[in-house]
């Protein structure tokens, strides 16, 4: 279980994110989101150790009971855009967190080699970034993600810069992988059709200053949910979020 209790993030004097909880299962993929502008990347990225210096934060955050201090090899963190080294190739690129973690060149590559045909990129680990269509170069992201030796992936609209359809491919093949290797995920998303299709549980954001307002389990199997099924999550949804938007 990661917990988190009492957070709080200020830009100066001004309020951001207000005394938010989480207490996020292994195993279940959780969706934040809210407004634009009510903190959820924030909250992300404090947990991962990449808060702007601008922003201070106040607040605890434990794993199975122990004190978190970020950034931790327990957390893998992936931004909204694929941050890719354009000078290095791809499998140099997918081997580069397990290298700074301290494992040799050699060790890492051999790690991330024998998952590049189930990530979908066999016969492009010499290729560079900029040789890949984008949903490819999100997928070799995810592959640099996926293979730190961490209990849960905190995802910042990891699929927005992608089209439509390759979008949809990618939140099926995600939680394919995840079904292949459970990990606990904290995913933001501003797509309420992502997040009633992909989550186990939903967590509403009001703006700002962020609080939880909300707080949903999808109990369906993902491989049994339909447009009917979901449509009153989605309508309830709806109704949070304008209700609480100025």
């Amino acid at each position: 279980m990661l917990q988190v209790e009492g957070l709080s993030i200020r830009a100066g004097t001004r309020l951001l994110v207000e005394n938010i909880g989480l207490d996020l299962p292994e195993g279940t993929i959780t969706c934040l989101i809210g407004p634009s502008g009510c903190g959820k990347s924030s909250i992300i990225k404090w947990l991962s150790g990449v808060l702007p210096p601008e922003l201070s934060a106040t607040g605890t955050a434990t794993l199975g009971g122990a004190p978190l201090s970020a950034p931790s090899p327990a957390l893998a963190y992936q931004p909204q855009q694929d941050t890719l080294f354009p000078w290095l190739t791809i499998a140099e690129n997918a081997a580069l967190g397990l290298e700074i973690a301290g494992l040799s060149r050699r060790a890492a590559r051999a790690r991330v080699l024998p998952l590049f045909a189930p990530f979908g990129l066999a016969g492009h680990e010499d290729s560079f970034p900029d040789q890949l269509s984008g949903g490819m170069r999100q997928r070799a992201a995810f592959l640099r993600t996926m293979v730190q030796d961490s209990r849960f992936l905190l995802l910042d609209e990891p699929f927005s810069a992608l089209d439509a359809v390759t979008r949809l491919k990618m939140q099926h093949w995600l939680c394919d992988r995840l079904t292949e290797r459970p990990r606990g995920v904290l995913m933001v998303t501003h797509d309420l059709y992502e997040a009633t299709q992909m989550a186990d549980r939903l967590l509403v954001m009001s703006a700002r200053p962020g609080r939880i307002i909300s707080d949903i389990s999808l109990t369906t199997p993902r491989s049994a949910r339909t447009e009917a099924s979901l449509a009153e999550t989605r309508a309830l949804l709806k109704s949070l979020l304008l209700e609480d938007t100025p």
